[in-house]
């Protein structure tokens, strides 16, 4: 089934988390173990495989189980692969697909539906998107250098400066409020302009700890 265009208005089963910001062009494992949300999962397997993605705003723990306030901006995420156990639970992965806007909950029973915006990406001219996609690449291979198991990093020779920019966000150990400030920015030239600010400034503190973590280290002794 192909996307809805930007600014086109659809319905989505919303699956809201506390501690995840999910961006398009990215890959997200999830467990599916409430019965709501396995409910949400069956249902969107057999209609068009989709699941709106979205983070809960602050002050969730006093309502998690009814429908505490979610975040505007969230992404639409296509189910990509499950695996059904046999106590009823699901893993499964989500590849992003676009990213959205709530416009209206139509539903809160047993799991959230609501009337969604899908919202447009403003790609950078060429000649920027290869500058700054150079610049992120640089700052990556600098950073794997202290990362022993990094987490969701693609291939640094083939990805396209949106895909990098979206796969850093969920690999850095950012706050999630940041993360959904940097998901709710329209233009991906600015998305990675301030990624890269955030991977430089956590290489410079790494680099400047590095002296200290090799005095420490036993293998030094």
């Amino acid at each position: 089934m192909a996307l809805p265009e930007p600014g086109e208005e659809f319905l989505l089963p919303l699956f809201p988390l506390p501690n995840v910001v999910f961006f398009p062009r990215t890959r997200l494992p999830l467990h599916v173990f409430e019965p709501r949300y396995r409910q949400m999962v069956a249902d969107a397997m057999a209609s068009d495989e989709r699941i709106g993605m979205i983070l809960l705003e602050e002050g969730w723990e006093a309502d998690y189980y009814g429908a505490p306030a979610v975040h505007p901006v969230g992404t639409l995420g296509q189910i990509e692969s499950l695996s059904a156990l046999e106590d009823g639970r699901f893993n499964l992965i989500l590849n992003g697909q676009a990213r959205f806007r709530v416009v209206e909950q139509v539903s809160d029973s047993p799991y959230r539906v609501a009337r969604v915006m899908r919202l447009p990406d403003v790609a950078a001219p060429p000649e920027a998107a290869y500058a700054i996609r150079e610049w992120l690449v640089d700052l990556s291979l600098r950073y794997l250098e202290f990362v022993p198991k990094p987490n969701q990093v693609p291939e640094l020779e083939t990805a396209g400066c949106e895909e990098l920019t979206n796969a850093l966000v969920m690999s850095l150990p950012l706050d999630v409020g940041d993360k959904q400030r940097l998901l709710e920015l329209d233009a991906i030239i600015a998305r990675a302009e301030r990624v890269g600010e955030l991977l430089k400034q956590r290489l410079e503190t790494l680099e400047f700890l590095a002296p200290f973590r090799q005095q420490g280290d036993p293998k030094n002794n």
